[in-house]
Formats: structure tokens, C-alpha cells, sequence
């Protein structure tokens, strides 16, 4: 049964636009807005406006309102409404031209909770020109429900065509959506529309949309989508999907063919070169309901295990954790280091392990390809020093040495699953951010934010370095410390890889002089090739 309620709203060329950067293409561009309108789709978004950006007819990124005319040229659609979308704060409301002087139809306006008051200003702007108005405030579960009412208040003044739920980090189950639907609902005026607009971080993105067209509201509902799911990190609602159940079931008729034909000709291309949807990163993120920056900042620091990562989220602010705004890498850092801190008393392991290598030679084998490549030398070298051998972040029955230094959470999960199998297991030794298990249980552990502090950060290698040297050991010769590349095989065993990050080798050198200059430096003698030597050699 028809449901002249439902609106959909195709939002491929601006929240898609996140993946490619906008570039689609020109007359990819203008196949996509042709397809759309040609398939019934009701509104299409067409990008973004931005002042700070040059025009480019290849991108859906504008500059100002004359430029999306010159874009679609003879494109225009014959039925869809057409939109554009402003993020507050990049494009000024002396910018907005009357709509009788533009090819839109209507101006969505995005906002942060912190920019309502400059974002209504602007909106009435955008009213005031001619244009349909429809509000999306970010993250609307970062709202207090008295913010919301407020808010919703001062947009009733307004009287825009819609307002949106938008679920920016994709948090919301089934639940969540019907209490901000019927919140929103019972509070706005009639007249204006209600939108949704939903990222697919917890899967939910297609059924959140099928349960809303089932609410059957007595208001026109706007739902948002994207072709195949094209959008900012999980991606949005697909727009093949909702419209293959609006018209399977008689809510909408529709020509699918030719969203399909969309997706085969304009938009799968991309898949392959970068990607969105699924993963675990955007799991995260909605889980804890934060803005993805936490989780990406705690993500790559790679010392930190899942249960670490959420530990640390745990402890921000419910509300203001989900806000762009809140988020900075040095309170990040402070969240961190603040978590890694915790204080243990290590007087005994420091006077254990001073015994144990006293007089001897010492040996860092670190996880790099040399290890593999240049074993002969290795070898030579320990049949000639007897040294003390330790391993950094790993063990392994290819190589056997004394000691397990683990610092690194996510190394530790890999020796916990491979120590019970090993033929000689080497003594454990990790630093107190390690939860460690009765199974691999440490010998020794070291209070990991002294020796961070120490060297100004957390490479493993900088770190056993500095432990080493507190013990008054003058000279290492170390193995596997080969630095990274991008287009080379970086470690010796499969399993250990860690995804290559720029200006990581200056980044572990940085480290590395707090260890290896001064008056109590340690000397590195090498063993095997690196890229790090060189750059080291140039801290003397």
C-alpha cells in the first residue's frame, strides 16, 4: 500500500564524497543525478557548498550556488527536488543568492550542539532567500532531551521544511530511533517534515530505515541514503536496498534498474580503490557512542588492547565525549598516559634483572625481516658472546633468547596464544600496562609511564632501551631493528605486521636520543642492516 508519507533523499555525491574526496567526475556527476531522478528517487543532494574550496566541474564540493548550474549543466533533474548541504561555519550566509537565482530547491544546514545559536541565524538566512530549510544537528544523542526541546523551540520559530535525526556515529538501535522520532514528533510543528539520516556502524542502518517507513507517521518522513552505502567511514542506508523494499511491498514505485545501473557504472569503481562500511574502528566508535577520533587517536597507538581502548572511553564525559569539539590529541594523550600509568613497585625486578645480565653482553632482538634474512649473522654473534638475548614483543621457537620484553598489548595477546606451544619458553618480562594471566604469568614488570616518560613515548624497542640503560648497560648490539617501509616486508614472521605509518622512523629516532646521547648513553652495535642507523649516526 502507498505510503505518500515516505520520502527518500539520496545523499551519494555529499556524504559519499567523504570516501573519493568528491571527485566522482563531471559527467559522472551528472549520470548520477539523471539515474536518480529517472529511478523516482524524491530529493537529491547534489554536495556540498564550501567557500574555501576553487571550483572543479569534477568535484561535488562548490564554492558558491552558481557553480553547481555550471556543473550540471543541461543535467538538471525533471522531477527530484535537488539540495545542497552546508557544514556551519564553511560557508557564510552572505554567500546564499535567492533561490530564484539558483538550480536548488532547498539548503540542508549541519550543525554542532555549540553552533545552534550562529546556525538558526544562518538558517533564517537560507528561509529568508526562498530556499526549503531542513536542520540536521550532529550527533543528536550528544543532546540532553531539554537541549533537544530548546531546540526545538527556536526551530518551530523558524518553521523549516524539515528536521532530521541524525545519528552521525551510527549508535542507534531500533529503540533508540522511535524515542528521538516520537521525541522530535510530538514536538514540532505540522508542517514540518521529519528526516532521518543514519551511518551503518552497527549494521542497523536498513532496518532502523524499514521500521521508521512502518511507523506510518501522520508527517511526510525524509529517509537518507546512498548508493551502495557510500558514505563517511561505515557508510549510509543504501539506497538499493530501501527502495527494493519500498517497492516490493508497494510503498513506492520505483525503477530500481537504474540505481543499479548507477551503482555498476558510477560508483563501484571506488570500492576498489578506497572503502567504507563494516569495521571494527566504527564498531568501536558506536558502541561507546564517541566521536570516532577518540577511537582512531587509541586505535594506532598499537599498545593498547580493545578492553584498554574502551576502559579509556569509559572514563570521558557521557555527553561531551560524542563531540567533535572535545576531542584534542593532547587531551587524548592525557587520557592515555593517564590510563598507562598505573604504579607498581618494581624495586625488585630492577635489582632481579641487574643480577641476571651483570657482566654480560646484551643482544635486542627486535621483530623486523633481518632476522630472517641475516639469521647466519645472528648466529655468529651469539656463538662468540654468549650474550643475554632478548626478544622485543614477540617469542618464537626460530629463535630462542632469555627474556620476553612485552610492552605493547596487542604483542602480548600474540605470545599468550603461542607461549604454551613453545619448546623453551623464554622468561617474561612486561611493563605495568600488561594484564597479564595466570598462563603467562611475568617474571618481572617494569611501571611503563616512567620509562615512557623517559623517552617521550612508547616504541618497545625505546623502551627496553631506557630500561637497560637504568641498569648501567653501556652497549647493545641489536638485531630486526630495521626501521619500516611502505614497499618493503617489515617483520620475520606472519602475524606481527602492523600497518606501516608515516614518519614512523623518525618518530622511533626521536625516541631513541633520549637513550642514545648524553652522558649515560648506550651504545647500539649493529648486526644486522637498517634503515634507522644512518639516521641514528646523526644524533652524535
Amino acid at each position: 500500500m502507498a505510503n505518500n508519507n515516505f520520502y527518500l533523499l539520496d545523499c551519494t555525491l555529499r556524504d559519499g564524497g567523504f570516501v573519493n574526496d568528491w571527485r566522482f567526475g563531471n559527467l559522472a556527476i551528472r549520470s548520477i543525478v539523471t539515474r536518480l531522478d529517472d529511478a523516482g528517487i524524491d530529493i537529491i543532494e547534489v554536495g556540498f557548498l564550501d567557500s574555501r574550496v576553487a571550483y572543479d566541474k569534477d568535484r561535488s564540493m562548490f564554492p558558491d550556488l552558481p557553480s553547481i548550474r555550471n556543473t550540471l549543466g543541461m543535467s538538471l533533474p525533471k522531477r527530484a527536488e535537488l539540495v545542497a548541504m552546508i557544514d556551519y561555519g564553511n560557508f557564510g550566509k552572505d554567500m546564499i543568492i535567492p533561490k530564484d537565482e539558483s538550480v536548488l530547491d532547498g539548503i540542508r544546514l549541519i550543525f554542532q550542539k555549540e553552533d545552534i545559536a550562529g546556525a538558526l541565524e544562518l538558517a533564517w538566512e537560507i528561509k529568508n532567500q526562498g530556499y526549503k530549510l531542513v536542520l540536521n544537528p550532529v550527533a543528536l544523542f550528544s543532546f540532553r532531551d531539554k537541549e533537544i526541546l530548546d531546540l526545538l523551540e527556536s526551530i518551530n520559530a523558524i518553521m523549516p521544511s524539515a528536521i532530521s535525526v541524525v545519528d552521525t556515529y551510527g549508535v542507534m538501535f531500533w529503540e533508540d530511533v522511535v524515542r528521538y522520532v516520537y521525541l522530535i514528533d510530538g514536538n514540532i510543528m505540522e508542517g514540518i517534515a521529519l528526516g532521518f539520516h543514519s551511518h551503518n556502524n552497527l549494521q542497523m542502518s536498513n532496518s532502523n530505515c524499514i521500521e521508521l517507513i512502518k511507523l506510518n507517521l501522520n508527517r511526510k518522513v525524509i529517509l537518507d541514503s546512498s548508493i551502495l552505502g557510500m558514505g563517511k567511514n561505515s557508510g549510509n542506508t543504501c539506497t538499493e536496498l530501501i527502495l527494493s523494499y519500498a517497492d516490493k511491498f508497494g510503498i513506492k514505485r520505483v525503477d530500481i534498474d537504474h540505481v543499479l545501473e548507477c551503482a555498476y557504472t558510477d560508483i563501484q569503481k571506488f570500492l576498489g580503490k578506497q572503502s567504507w562500511g563494516y569495521t571494527l574502528e566504527n564498531l568501536i566508535t558506536a558502541t561507546n557512542r564517541c566521536s570516532p577520533n577518540w577511537t582512531k587517536y587509541l586505535m594506532n597507538k598499537n599498545t593498547l588492547s580493545i578492553a584498554n581502548i574502551r576502559q579509556i572511553i569509559s572514563t570521558l564525559p557521557p555527553y561531551e565525549k560524542s563531540l567533535v569539539s572535545y576531542f584534542s590529541n593532547d587531551l587524548a594523550e592525557e587520557k592515555y598516559l593517564e590510563f598507562m600509568s598505573k604504579t607498581i613497585d618494581d624495586t625488585n625486578s630492577y635489582e632481579l634483572l641487574r643480577k641476571q645480565i651483570s657482566g654480560r653482553d646484551i643482544l635486542m632482538l627486535c621483530p623486523g625481516n633481518s632476522l630472517k634474512t641475516h639469521r647466519v649473522h645472528i648466529d655468529d654473534y651469539i656463538a662468540m658472546n654468549n650474550p643475554v638475548v632478548f626478544s622485543v614483543n614477540f617469542v618464537s621457537d626460530l629463535l630462542q633468547v632469555d627474556y620476553a620484553f612485552v610492552s605493547n598489548a596487542n604483542r602480548f595477546s600474540k605470545v599468550l596464544g603461542i607461549y604454551p606451544e613453545l619448546s623453551k619458553p623464554p622468561t617474561v618480562i612486561t611493563t605495568s600496562n600488561i594484564v597479564a594471566v595466570d598462563r603467562v604469568k611475568p617474571h618481572m614488570q617494569f611501571n611503563y609511564k616512567l620509562l615512557h616518560d623517559r623517552v617521550g613515548g612508547d616504541n618497545s624497542s625505546a623502551l627496553l632501551l631506557s630500561l637497560l640503560q637504568s641498569l648501567g648497560v653501556k652497549t647493545v648490539a641489536v638485531a630486526g631493528f630495521d626501521g619500516q617501509s611502505d614497499s618493503a616486508e617489515n617483520y620475520f614472521e606472519k602475524g606481527l605486521e602492523l600497518s606501516y605509518v608515516d614518519g614512523a622512523n623518525e618518530m622511533t629516532v626521536k625516541q631513541l636520543r633520549h637513550v642514545l646521547t648524553g652522558e649515560n648513553a648506550v651504545n647500539l652495535s649493529w648486526i644486522t642492516p637498517s634503515r634507522l642507523e644512518a639516521m641514528i649516526d646523526s644524533l652524535e
